[in-house]
């Protein structure tokens, strides 16, 4: 049996590179780009996913969340900074984030999906309002319909539960007007080896893992159908999945 395809995205650090706006902030308030920047990046996304689930569940704020995560990524490279030097970081990195744009071969894969009229969803973590400036920022709307956008804040429900998942599912059939998912192939597309590989193959889909970052899997039970170790990869997966 032939099954229809479905292509669902995670946003931050899949349909483009969450370094590049860290990066801008940081030049923008030190006024100097150091060699180890990288490492100060990978800290400060160590720190936010340590805590990330309690502010998304409201067990504490998301400016404690962003204080935590800039004072202690920085510290560890001898960096010090107070609380509100952290939330100025914060301001700066989310006006930085306006400038962010499509990686290239994510975005070919996005051009050829919708010329071939494959289905393209979203399922991201987050605010609603932050996700989805990011999706007009990145001019998502010329490939995925705004409705088959997923936010966990507007769901109640975070990855890697896999509710968000399923929900997801659920919407993305009613649009396809197909009853079964079993006439369906859905692949999920993310970053985060706990959140989008574990979610999304908890929930029965197929899990593509862009590894861009170098990560160890945190869990051997749950392995992904494909692994992406950077986006010119992930294109080729795409496109050898497309062509069966």
């Amino acid at each position: 049996m032939i099954k229809i395809k479905v292509f669902i995205f995670d946003i931050d650090d899949t349909l483009y590179d969450l370094e590049y706006p860290f990066k801008l902030a940081f030049y923008s308030m030190f006024k100097v780009i150091p060699d180890n920047i990288h490492s100060i990046f990978l800290d400060f996304r160590k720190y936010n996913n340590e805590i990330y689930d309690k502010a998304l569940n409201g067990k504490i704020t998301m400016e404690e969340l962003c204080i935590y995560r800039s004072k202690n990524a920085f510290r560890d490279h001898g960096i010090f900074i107070d609380d509100d030097k952290a939330i100025e970081f914060q301001l700066t990195y989310l006006r930085e984030k306006k400038n962010i744009t499509l990686e290239n071969n994510v975005e070919n894969i996005l051009k050829i999906l919708k010329k071939n009229n494959y289905t393209l969803s979203i399922i991201s973590n987050g605010p609603h309002k932050e996700q989805f400036e990011k999706f007009n920022y990145l001019g998502l709307e010329k490939y995925i319909d705004s409705n088959l956008v997923f936010i966990s804040e507007d769901i109640g429900i975070h990855k890697p539960n896999t509710g968000i998942f399923d929900y997801a599912k659920e919407k993305i059939l009613d649009y396809l007007n197909i009853s079964d998912e079993k006439y369906v192939d859905f692949y999920y597309i993310g970053d985060a080896y706990l959140n989008d590989v574990i979610g999304s193959k908890s929930s029965g889909m197929k899990s593509i893992w862009i590894n861009h970052r170098g990560y160890k899997p945190e869990n051997s039970k749950y392995k992904p159908d494909f692994i992406a170790n950077n986006f010119k990869e992930l294109y080729e997966i795409i496109e050898k999945i497309i062509k069966k």
